[in-house]
């Protein structure tokens, strides 16, 4: 099999889709002795015959009605290659890598890399989870092209910033807890001699410090699914991001907390998120295509200044 072509299963395909040797060889514009010859090479290196020549025309034998499908995916497949490699040779990136922090709403990037993969599907992603700080220094050091973070801090001028969305903390506690059966309000009193559950990812000017919830007992944890499963038990109160929340709100898993902030609302602050990448980096093909995706999906109406 190693003496066949790629025009020897290309001959094959257009005798068996033609219906014969002449019409392919009309279709394929060469002469109908060479069609015959790459033929009966095909069949020399296969050890068999792929076609009946004993009636008025060429028929598929079984075997050769069986190998077609696989003659028509070494085509498609040898021209998917030659189309790839063209893209890669003309810059397309083999592969993405895009970081985001865990406060950032994966669900409606998930739909925006969908839209990438059926535009680039040679393309690769490897897509990370981690802390706000090492999506910062992946995307800084080029181990990123693309990250999305919470806008709880200055970015700096390494990046240049595309506003993404913007989302609320909300103060919860499964049905069970004590404050979830407070009338009205819940003052800075209210909440003293309660567990308060406190996401520390472990990074300067990350978590939840500077929300305006009085300080109190407190356990640290460092996933925000071991808070929420902690607040699901009702260990403990505390605040998550909106996205993450409003199904469990929904089923009634969890409760919303009006408590009172230190400014005087029933509510704790908004953050914002933002798609960053390296500021001067050079974008090919598939980034250019994602940023576009991004702004088109944007939460935020875009300035001037964006990735």
């Amino acid at each position: 099999m190693s003496r066949c072509s790629l025009d020897h299963f290309i001959v094959f395909v257009a005798v068996a889709e033609c219906g014969g040797f002449a019409a392919a060889s009309r279709k394929l514009g060469r002469a109908q002795s060479a069609v015959t010859h790459s033929i009966r090479r095909m069949e020399e290196a296969c050890g068999l015959l792929l076609f009946d020549r004993s009636g008025y025309r060429a028929e598929l034998t079984e075997a050769g009605r069986a190998l077609l499908v696989r003659a028509r995916r070494v085509i498609e497949e040898l021209k998917s290659f030659e189309r790839e490699a063209g893209a890669f040779a003309k810059g397309l990136e083999a592969g993405l890598s895009v970081a985001l922090d865990p406060f950032v709403a994966q669900a409606p990037l998930a739909g925006v890399l969908r839209e990438l993969h059926a535009a680039y599907p040679q393309v690769t992603l490897t897509l990370s989870v981690v802390p706000r700080a090492q999506v910062l220094e992946w995307v800084a050091s080029g181990r990123a092209q693309l990250g999305a973070v919470s806008d709880t801090a200055p970015l700096g001028a390494a990046f240049e910033a595309l506003r993404w969305g913007e989302h609320r903390l909300v103060a919860v506690a499964a049905p069970a807890h004590p404050l979830a059966r407070h009338d009205g309000a819940l003052p800075a009193e209210a909440l003293r001699g309660h567990m308060q559950v406190v996401w520390t990812p472990g990074e300067a000017g990350g978590g939840e410090a500077g929300t305006g919830v009085p300080a109190g007992e407190r356990w640290q944890v460092s996933s925000l699914h071991a808070k929420r499963e902690l607040l699901l038990a009702a260990a403990g109160w505390g605040s998550l991001p909106d996205h993450l929340v409003a199904e469990d709100l929904t089923a009634g898993r969890l409760v919303r907390l009006p408590i009172e902030t230190c400014a005087g609302r029933q509510s704790l602050p908004a953050f914002g998120t933002a798609v960053i990448r390296r500021r001067g980096a050079v974008a090919g093909p598939a980034l250019r295509r994602l940023l576009e995706l991004l702004r088109a999906a944007a939460a935020i109406p875009q300035g001037a200044a964006s990735p």
